[in-house]
């Protein structure tokens, strides 16, 4: 990977991060769909 693959990657990186934090209701949708959490907000068994 070039240094101008790699600082695009960042770039992409910021921005999702920056989408998914937007607000409390994105975040747990993002968490939800990664599997990491339940729609209520606790963690799924796996991750206990």
């Amino acid at each position: 990977m070039t240094v101008k693959e790699s600082e695009k990657v960042v770039k992409e990186m910021k921005a999702f991060t920056k989408k998914v934090t937007a607000s409390k209701a994105k975040a747990r949708e993002f968490l939800v769909s990664v599997g990491t959490h339940t729609p209520k907000g606790n963690l799924t068994k796996a991750y206990r």
